[in-house]
């Protein structure tokens, strides 16, 4: 509720900030790029503890006013289990085609609802965060995931840029351990106020070119397994 206290009307749509720990999901949510739908499904499959879910055949557009402003009432909460399978709940219904909200979640988030006008757009508000040392946690356990994992990364301040579809895989990994070590170190990203943002067949080679042309330039860095000094 500390997070919809902070949300603003601009030109009769309504921008409810969203808890940071969504990061780029919240929009994927409320808007449906396909940049971010497997990674988005990978990330709820394990946040609720539902191997077999899956966001195929959901379009944001669908959801009814009603089914938007429930999401974003549960937006408003940290990502764990209960607010997972909350969204996937909504996520089902729109699949199926129903425009009806179900009564039991809008009873939990009540006093979110009272918070949310009924008669104005919703439109998802992300807030950037500028963290002013990128390569030190909580940017570390991610870095290491992703060294381990062979996957290049390029953080340009506060925006993680890595191939999202890779990441989404590793996400669905049928090793439980690792699923859920990835797992609390985007959420610790997110936390953070970090963004992920996809970055399609970005290499090693280009991750190690992009450090050698800025190897100076402030709120920037640049990650490749290949040539972490800590895998000699």
């Amino acid at each position: 509720m500390t997070m919809i206290s902070q949300a603003k009307y601009v030109d009769g749509l309504f921008y409810p900030e969203c808890h940071p720990g969504w990061g780029g999901c919240a929009e994927e949510l409320f808007h449906y790029t396909s940049r971010y739908s497997a990674y988005t499904q990978a990330l709820l499959r394990n946040l609720s503890d539902q191997r077999q879910f899956n966001m195929s055949g959901y379009q944001a557009a669908n959801l009814s006013h009603e089914q938007r402003r429930l999401m974003a009432a549960i937006l408003t909460h940290k990502p764990c289990c209960r607010t997972a399978r909350d969204i996937t709940q909504i996520i089902r219904g729109v699949i199926n085609g129903e425009s009806h909200a179900s009564e039991a979640l809008i009873t939990q988030y009540e006093d979110q609802l009272k918070v949310i006008p009924k008669d104005v757009e919703l439109v998802y508000s992300g807030k950037a965060h500028h963290h002013e040392m990128p390569d030190v946690a909580p940017l570390d356990p991610f870095l290491n995931m992703a060294s381990r994992l062979q996957l290049p990364v390029a953080v340009r301040g506060s925006h993680v840029e890595i191939p999202l579809k890779e990441l989404a895989q590793h996400l669905d990994s049928s090793n439980s351990s690792l699923r859920n070590s990835l797992q609390e170190a985007i959420l610790q990203l997110h936390f953070a106020g970090y963004q992920l943002k996809n970055h399609p067949g970005l290499t090693h080679r280009e991750v190690r070119k992009l450090s050698m042309k800025r190897p100076c330039e402030p709120h920037s860095a640049y990650h490749s397994s290949a040539t972490d000094p800590r895998r000699h």
